[in-house]
C-alpha cells in the first residue's frame, strides 16, 4: 500500500510539474512582429483618417495561382469617404466540413468601392498551413487584412472553389461606420503592438463580433456555432442581423456567390452579387 501511494504521489507531482511548466511557457510567449512572413502577411497596412476621408496605403490586391499561392503581389493606395458608406457585408468562406469556415467583413461605398477586412493568423514561411490546434496555444500572431474583394473573395471563390456567402448586414450607416473604425483601430494598433491570434477566443469570427459591439449579445461559450464559424449565419439570422424575410435556407441561397467569376473581370464585386451569375449554383 505505501508503495502504491508513493507512485500515486509521484504521478501527481509529475502532472503538477508539467502543468506549471506549461503555464510558465504559455505566459512567457511573446507575439512576433519581425519574422519571415509569408508574402500575404509581409506588409502591414497604413491607415490615416482626415475628416471624412479614409486613406489606406498598402491595401492588398494580390492575385493567386491555381494552388492558391501568391502569383502577383499588388498593393494599392485607396481613398474612401466615410460618409458614403452604403452597406456592410458579412462573408463566410467554407473550407471544410463540420462548420469549418473563414468569416470576414466587406464595406461597400457609394462610389462602388468595396473594402474587405479579414482577421487572420499571420503565417510564417515555415508554416505551410493554418493549424487550429496551434492557434489555440499562441502559435500565431494576429493580422488584420485590408484588401480588395478581388483579393480576399477571389482567391476563395474562383481559385479555391470554396463555397462563399455574402450577407448584407442590417443596421444603420452610423453603426457600419463605427464597425469599420473599430477594425481600422485594431489594424493600426497591431502595427505597433502585436497580439496573438486565438482559435477559440480571438479568431476570424469572434474578432468581428467584438468589433461590432454585439459580442456579449451573440457570443456564448456553449454555442458551437460561434466556435465553428461555418454555422455563424444561423446566429446572425436568429438575431435579425441578416435578411429574415425568408427562411434561412432561402437566405443562404440568395447569399451564395458565383465561383466562376475571375477576380480581374471588370465590376467583380457587382457581378458576384448578381442573380444571373448565381443561377447555375445549386442550393
Amino acid at each position: 500500500m505505501p508503495a502504491r501511494l508513493s507512485k500515486r504521489k509521484a504521478a501527481l507531482f509529475l502532472v503538477a510539474a508539467l502543468l506549471i511548466g506549461y503555464i510558465l511557457w504559455f505566459s512567457t510567449r511573446v507575439p512576433q512582429q519581425d519574422a519571415d512572413w509569408k508574402p500575404a502577411y509581409q506588409v502591414l497596412p497604413e491607415i490615416r483618417i482626415s475628416g471624412d476621408n479614409l486613406y489606406i496605403n498598402n491595401l492588398r490586391d494580390f492575385r493567386y495561382d491555381a494552388l492558391g499561392e501568391v502569383a502577383e503581389t499588388r498593393y494599392r493606395e485607396s481613398t474612401y469617404k466615410l460618409s458614403t458608406l452604403k452597406n456592410v457585408w458579412f462573408g463566410l468562406a467554407h473550407f471544410g466540413p463540420d462548420g469549418l469556415a473563414h468569416a470576414f467583413a466587406s464595406f461597400e461605398f457609394a462610389d462602388g468601392q468595396f473594402l474587405a477586412v479579414s482577421i487572420e493568423a499571420r503565417l510564417r514561411e515555415d508554416q505551410s498551413h493554418y493549424d487550429p490546434l496551434a492557434g489555440a496555444f499562441r502559435g500565431y500572431t494576429k493580422f488584420v487584412v485590408l484588401a480588395t474583394e478581388e483579393d480576399v473573395v477571389g482567391v476563395r471563390s474562383f481559385i479555391r472553389k470554396n463555397p462563399v456567402y455574402l450577407y448584407r448586414l442590417n443596421g444603420s450607416a452610423l453603426q457600419g461606420r463605427a464597425l469599420l473604425l473599430n477594425f481600422l483601430r485594431r489594424a493600426d494598433n497591431l502595427g505597433h503592438t502585436p497580439d496573438f491570434y486565438n482559435t477559440l477566443t480571438d479568431n476570424c469570427l469572434t474578432g468581428l463580433l467584438a468589433e461590432s459591439g454585439r459580442y456579449n449579445d451573440l457570443h456564448h461559450w456553449l454555442d458551437y456555432r460561434i466556435l465553428l464559424p461555418g454555422f455563424s449565419d444561423e446566429v446572425l439570422f436568429e438575431h435579425g442581423l441578416i435578411n429574415t424575410r425568408d427562411d434561412l435556407t432561402a437566405t443562404r441561397l440568395a447569399a451564395r456567390i458565383s465561383d466562376s467569376i475571375p477576380p480581374d473581370q471588370p465590376g467583380f464585386s457587382r457581378t458576384i452579387r448578381t442573380r444571373n451569375a448565381k443561377d447555375s449554383i445549386a442550393p
